[in-house]
């Protein structure tokens, strides 16, 4: 980075480049140590501020997922005692077990949704599929017990078919001959084993109805065909119903062996390991949260009591350095009045010759006027009325004369008033007599240049220095005129003024010169740049009036479209502060406005 400086010895003021600033000026700057305490000052805040949210907010996962837990096992053991009330011939149907299994699935796709969407949860996944996979084998057995009741059922459903059948039968009433008991005792027995079966399957039983069964078979050999085809269909569904409650024992002695119960309590004992872990967890983070904030207390407080030290330092060398600053700019700001001042010198005294060669020869004239008649000629005959057109002609000479003497006051006026130093001193400022009386010095530069038009809004004084807004005024339509001068044809200068809402006074520059290209518009403001020719511009005007407008508490912008023109744009308040501008004017390095430093 370079800065520039300034040297005055031997009475003069030259610049020059260092190449020493590094980043060791932006480390000793002010500005910079404070940022980073503030910097610091947010980390830490954010830091412990983020710790103490994971400390306080629950994990809603952890929260959420036991109580869906907990209703899943109560859906499943609803669905146990459906499948059992199936078994036992209680339910007259299986839709509340297959309702009770749809909820069951239902609220196992629950807990998998909340598991496989909350990281937190990843361990539980392998017990939860184990707890799925013992489900499913359930599942097929539920519905193979479903299979075998409703087999039941129907051979039950038979029975009552089959005695009714026999009854058509008048043998099936009376005595097997050699035996003495009748068909439909040995109904009745095959009946009655049947039941105690069906209610207490044991293989005593089991037996018992196996051996009815074939002699009841063997005995139906001895009766009519009729009656024993009767009984051959009776015997059968004696055996479905026999072989199926067998099978449904079976089955729900399978069923009760399925892993359901230990897979959920697998669940169970994992994610009471997680919760534990999660408040270990949050113990953890809270120690850690107390141990870094007692760091960046202590270092917090050792930064701004090193920062207090270096700030003191700084300010010691601030004030033997101010005044330095001040002096400078003033210098700075009285070179660029007085180099804008001798661009017009020539034009300024072409403007004073000619009313003082007009008032010349007025005054001739008037003296041969008043001049006493030739002694050789004739005399004349003056009459009352040639006497008072003589006296009126004079008294326009007279006046006319007055008047080009009153140009050249009012011109070396304003001359006087724009180059004096008042080192910004605040007094009351008409901003539409500024413009005036800054029109007035730049005329030989616009007159053969553009037509000026003035379009004024009648904005009430403000508070500010004078003698410095008149130099930015003074410098915005200089540089129009240079702009305009460029063109082959005649430009216009428009200079508007107008109240803004905001309580504001706005005044616009316009021109309708060349415009500014959009690559160096972004610039123009910046010290030392300029497109003019070497010699012929030091690229300090603009900054300066930048400067000059920004100590006001105002602004100053530029737009321009290339070809149509451009528009300088400055706000200033109507109100300004009750104190010098100077004491307002920013930071100054090596003896030169901060501004001025380029990277």
């Amino acid at each position: 980075m370079n800065i520039i400086a300034v040297d005055q010895s031997r009475g003069q003021m030259r610049v020059r480049t260092l190449s020493s600033f590094s980043i060791k000026d932006l480390v000793t700057s002010r500005r910079t140590w404070v940022a980073c305490v503030t910097l610091l000052f947010a980390a830490l805040a954010a830091g412990l501020g983020y710790l103490g949210w994971l400390i306080q907010s629950p994990n809603q996962a952890l929260t959420e997922f036991p109580n869906r837990l907990v209703e899943l096992r109560d859906q499943e053991a609803k669905w146990d005692a459906e499948i059992l009330s199936l078994q036992l011939g209680i339910a007259p149907n299986y839709d509340e077990v297959t309702r009770a299994g749809r909820d069951l699935k239902a609220k196992l796709a629950e807990i998998e949704h909340i598991a496989g969407t909350n990281a937190s949860l990843n361990p539980l996944q392998p017990a939860i599929q184990s707890y799925r996979h013992a489900l499913e084998q359930k599942a097929k057995l539920a519905e193979q017990i479903k299979a075998s009741y409703a087999m039941l059922r129907n051979a039950a459903t038979i029975l009552p078919s089959s005695i009714s059948d026999s009854l058509r039968f008048p043998e099936s009433m009376q005595p097997i001959p050699g035996l003495g008991e009748r068909p439909s005792d040995l109904m009745t027995e095959n009946i009655t084993a049947m039941m105690s079966f069906t209610i207490s399957p044991s293989a005593l039983l089991q037996n018992a109805v196996q051996n009815r069964i074939a002699r009841t078979r063997s005995l139906a050999a001895q009766m009519s065909p009729g009656l024993a085809n009767v009984l051959s269909r009776f015997l059968s569904q004696i055996e479905v119903v026999t072989k199926e409650r067998l099978r449904g024992n079976r089955l729900m002695l399978a069923l009760a062996e399925t892993p359901t119960g230990a897979s959920a309590d697998k669940i169970q004992s994992d994610l009471a390991s997680l919760e534990q872990s999660d408040i270990e967890s949050k113990r953890s983070l809270r120690d850690v949260g107390l141990v870094l904030g007692v760091i960046l207390v202590i270092s917090v407080v050792a930064l701004v009591a090193l920062l207090w030290r270096r700030f003191a330092e700084l300010n010691k060398d601030n004030r033997v350095l101010k005044q330095v600053n001040e002096n400078v700019e003033e210098q700075l700001i009285q070179s660029a009045k007085l180099s804008a001042l001798g661009q017009m010198v020539a034009g300024i005294t072409h403007e004073i010759n000619t009313p003082l060669a007009y008032v010349k020869a007025v005054f001739e004239l008037i003296k041969e006027r008043v001049a006493p008649a030739d002694e050789t000629s004739a005399p004349l005959n003056h009459d009352e009325e040639a006497e008072q057109a003589r006296r009126e002609e004079l008294q326009i000479l007279l006046d006319d004369g007055l008047h080009g003497l009153e140009e050249i006051s009012t011109l070396i006026r304003t001359m006087k008033n724009f180059s004096r130093i008042d080192k910004g001193q605040i007094e009351s400022f008409s901003i539409e007599d500024g413009i005036e009386s800054a029109l007035l010095i730049a005329r030989p530069q616009l007159k053969y240049v553009a037509d000026v038009k003035c379009e004024f809004d009648s904005v009430p004084e403000i508070m500010g220095s004078a003698s410095q807004l008149r130099q930015v005024l003074l410098n915005l339509i200089v540089n129009a005129g240079q702009a305009m001068k460029a063109m082959d044809r005649r430009g216009l200068l428009t200079i508007r003024t107008r109240l803004t809402s905001s309580d504001t006074v706005q005044i616009d520059v316009c021109d309708n010169g060349p415009g500014i290209p959009e690559d160096i518009i972004g610039k123009i403001f910046d010290p030392f740049f300029t497109t003019k020719p070497v010699g012929e511009g030091t690229g300090m005007g603009l900054s300066i009036c930048y400067r000059i407008v920004e100590n006001h508490g105002g602004t100053i912008a530029a737009s321009s479209k290339p070809g149509k023109g451009t528009i300088f744009t400055i706000t200033l308040p109507r109100k300004g502060e009750r104190s010098p501008v100077g004491s307002n004017i920013p930071e100054f390095n090596n003896g030169i406005p901060a501004s001025a430093v380029a990277a």
